[in-house]
């Protein structure tokens, strides 16, 4: 949705070469592109946590699996279930694009986040845009040695990756307080992120976002997973609000 923004779409025929590739991005085996790897330096984070490139990989013996389990077939039109391998599974509406596989990701020189087991909605809508450009995406990554409360404030602050296209320009960012509650029994925690005054190189681009990160209790591949729906705002087809809230309240363990 922003400069940033790198996606790969790595569909069937090329899950083994993604498996190979991005052996620790979002679906793929956690490790050193999971999350958060460079905290963002803007003066927003003020209390954010210290910058750093090395991320602690999962308790030994900690339950692993090298692909997500195989994608679920449903009618056209019908919610897509996309179960992902961090034995959390969410659902999606019938018009969304599941890509097994894929990888949404943004980086800059502050940083870099990437997710994995995505989801978009309203892709290649804007024809001016050569990046395939989406209405919303939503995926998943682990995070290891934190807890749900960390990992959610963290990943959060990727929205200064995501909205900004360089520190201190004329973006306004605005974070909520932490929202927890439980999935499936399990801690979770929630942050909604709102971003105005976003510049348009197309006329379809939005002006405004949002971001919203839920973390709760991983069951393979990380002790935390943490799940993302990322929004354009003020364009024709906006993702409703309640749409994202309803997505949010399918995360289940798988």
């Amino acid at each position: 949705m922003r400069v940033q923004l790198l996606r790969v779409a790595a569909l069937i025929g090329l899950l083994f070469l993604a498996g190979f590739l991005l052996p620790k991005l979002g679906p793929e085996a956690p490790g050193a592109y999971e999350g958060v790897v460079a905290a963002p330096t803007s003066p927003r984070l003020t209390g954010a946590p210290t910058p750093t490139t090395t991320v602690p990989g999962p308790p030994p013996g900690f339950p692993s699996m090298e692909y997500a389990p195989p994608e679920i077939e449903v009618p056209d039109g019908d919610p897509i279930p996309i179960d992902t391998k961090y034995g959390i599974s969410y659902t999606v509406p019938g018009d969304w694009r599941f890509l097994r596989g894929g990888v949404v990701g943004w980086e800059s020189a502050e940083g870099s986040v990437r997710f994995g087991d995505i989801a978009d909605y309203g892709y290649d809508y804007c024809p001016e845009s050569r990046d395939g450009a989406t209405k919303a995406d939503a995926g998943i990554t682990g995070r290891n040695g934190v807890d749900e409360q960390t990992a959610a404030f963290e990943v959060s602050r990727a929205a200064e990756l995501i909205f900004r296209d360089e520190p201190g320009d004329s973006v306004a960012i605005d974070y909520s307080d932490p929202i927890e509650f439980e999935i499936d029994g399990a801690p979770a925690v929630r942050y909604t992120v709102k971003a105005s005054n976003l510049p348009r190189k197309h006329d379809c681009d939005p002006t405004e976002g949002t971001l919203d990160i839920v973390a709760t209790q991983g069951y393979s591949n990380a002790t935390v997973a943490v799940f993302m729906i990322v929004s354009g705002g003020r364009i024709d087809g906006a993702l409703p609000r309640e749409t994202i809230d309803q997505i949010v309240s399918t995360l289940r363990r798988t």
